[in-house]
């Protein structure tokens, strides 16, 4: 157990390649170095790429993580044993794509950090690891934190649109007090008889601006009364308008 956990849920994008690092430098690095060998032998294995499905996502390291992994050891062999390390070719299956493919790519990296890393014949520091590790985790905050800014953003106009085109809320007007004599009703114009409502008859063409009892004196509901219940409409002669239309033509 190097101390690698599986990603939780709502875990930021990203965290875990820095987990997978700092499982590197807090667990098994040191101890490398503690123990102080004479060689250090590499198998070389690829298959915890985030493409390769060997692993089922659960390491997902990329290239530049192999080529980081690769210069550490560099460096640990470089303080221990002056630079003696050997790489032998273990494993990694998605080999899709040839030279392009994720595996091929990851063996690139591998060899570039075995290079690099023997010209500079840099040692290994653990206080750098540290502020490395800390560095890291800084940026991937960052970058996430862009991320939702970004998208924010980019779905604002949306939620503006939306909201211009929602319905307008309901105004409910405030509670008035009822009145308590019908004078006080008279003065604030509500002169309506509920009772003398609920009295009148159910007949077509009934207004209740007609109703003397419910319009009261002043004729406070301004209903119009010169204006009929039901539209009237004009009688029409057939019979003289399809000879009117014969006359015409037109039948």
């Amino acid at each position: 157990n190097i101390g690698l956990n599986l990603p939780m849920p709502g875990e930021t994008p990203g965290i875990q390649r820095v987990e997978t690092r700092d499982a590197y430098r807090k667990n098994i690095l040191p101890h490398l170095l503690d123990f102080n060998p004479d060689m250090i032998f590499i198998s070389a294995g690829f298959d915890a790429h985030k493409r390769d499905e060997m692993n089922f996502g659960y390491v997902g390291m990329v290239e530049e993580d192999y080529e980081w992994l690769t210069e550490q050891l560099v460096k640990v062999a470089n303080t221990c044993c002056n630079g003696r390390i050997v790489s032998v070719l273990e494993g990694g299956y998605r080999i899709h794509g040839g030279i392009v493919s994720p595996f091929a790519r990851s063996v690139a990296s591998h060899v570039r950090g075995l290079m690099e890393g023997g010209n500079s014949r840099e040692l290994y520091d653990r206080n750098e690891g540290e502020w490395e590790s800390q560095f890291e985790r800084d940026m991937v905050e960052e970058r996430e934190r862009k991320r939702q800014l970004r998208m924010e953003r980019l779905t604002r106009p949306y939620a503006s649109l939306a909201k211009k085109h929602e319905p307008p809320a309901a105004v409910v007007p405030p509670l008035q007090q009822a009145p308590e004599t019908s004078t006080a009703a008279a003065a604030v114009g509500e002169s309506y008889d509920m009772d003398a409502i609920m009295k009148i008859p159910l007949v077509q063409g009934a207004d209740l601006g007609e109703n003397p009892e419910f319009r009261g004196e002043a004729g406070a509901a301004g209903v119009d009364e010169a204006r009929p219940a039901k539209r009237k409409r004009n009688q029409v002669d057939y019979k003289q308008l399809f000879e009117k239309m014969k006359k015409e033509g037109l039948a």
